[in-house]
Order: C-alpha cells, then structure tokens, then sequence
C-alpha cells in the first residue's frame, strides 16, 4: 500500500519508518 505515514513520513513495503512500527 502506497499511504502517507501516521507523523507525516512515507509507508514503504507496508512499513511506517516514522511511527518505527509494521502496519
């Protein structure tokens, strides 16, 4: 999924760098 992350990062592989967490 293509999405931005929760604090305004970017989702990559399903991954949120910003939240440091899996989604």
């Amino acid at each position: 999924q293509n999405q931005q992350g929760g604090s305004g990062g970017t989702i990559t592989a399903g991954y949120d760098f910003k939240a440091n967490k899996e989604i």
